[in-house]
């Protein structure tokens, strides 16, 4: 893969110090078949409970007129944060840990092409710090939360060095700031989302169907339990936020 500084002076340092950085990680981390499977799964599935808990915001979420131009600052966030990361992958190139000359173990399913920076952790990072700017505080505490346990998981798993956690976690984090100051700006905007009022079953089946493709595409799904897992875990989290949040009293919030 081409990128403008994949060779430089400073790229072995870089590389050692992500070693060492997964080595530390690694002397801390618990082991064994168990914890293997479970770093696995939140490494590859993790990072769609985000998708959905916007989903979720986007059709439950109370005052509307607050909480779907939220869900949707977010998600702007979120494809902006994916685009500049790509832009920045360009520009360096690093070998997936499982291929690079230090021979990390691979605990999840192979994640082929640049490993800096993480599109992952920019993702997630996009969505916490719009959830955070636009008031929905607790929400953002959670889905940081996530976004920990999916970086630290996908270290661990092979598939990214530290830096590239780091990376993608800090453009995500700057890009969901920005919007999030922008979104707080278009009051109109939610009044007008408010009004509309789709069929919520076919507006959620819809949404679902996006997220699961995107995030396919985005992780170059192999098999389907790629994208059956995803399902399954945002079928069970948009209805349990679904249910609280429906019996949240108008005006209230969410955040």
């Amino acid at each position: 893969m081409f990128s403008i500084l994949t060779a430089t002076p400073i790229s072995p340092a870089i590389l050692r110090w992500n070693y060492s950085g997964y080595r530390f990680l690694a002397q801390h981390s618990p082991h064994g078949a168990v914890w293997h499977s479970a770093i696995a799964a939140l490494a590859e599935w993790g990072i769609f409970s985000l998708a959905f808990v916007l989903v979720a915001l986007l059709f439950f979420g109370s005052p509307p007129e607050r909480a779907r131009p939220d869900a949707i600052a977010a998600a702007v966030a979120a494809v902006v944060a994916l685009l500049l990361n790509h832009l920045l992958g360009l520009v360096w190139y690093e070998p997936r840990p499982y291929l690079s000359s230090y021979h990390v173990p691979l605990l999840a399913a192979a994640a082929h092409g640049n490993s800096f920076p993480s599109d992952h952790l920019a993702f997630g990072g996009a969505v916490v710090a719009t959830l955070f700017v636009t008031r929905r505080r607790w929400l953002a505490l959670l889905s940081l939360l996530v976004v920990a346990g999916v970086g630290w998981a996908r270290v661990m798993a092979g598939i990214h060095w530290p830096l590239d956690v780091l990376a993608g976690l800090g453009l995500g984090l700057a890009v969901g700031l920005v919007i999030g100051i922008l979104a707080l700006d278009l009051p109109r905007v939610g009044k007008l989302l408010a009004r509309i009022r789709p069929p919520r079953l076919v507006m959620v089946a819809g949404a679902v169907v996006v997220v699961a493709v995107g995030f396919g595409v985005l992780e170059k799904a192999t098999h389907l339990g790629l994208v059956a897992g995803p399902i399954l875990i945002g079928a069970v989290l948009m209805a349990a936020l679904g249910a609280l949040w429906t019996q949240t009293p108008a005006g209230a919030g969410t955040g």
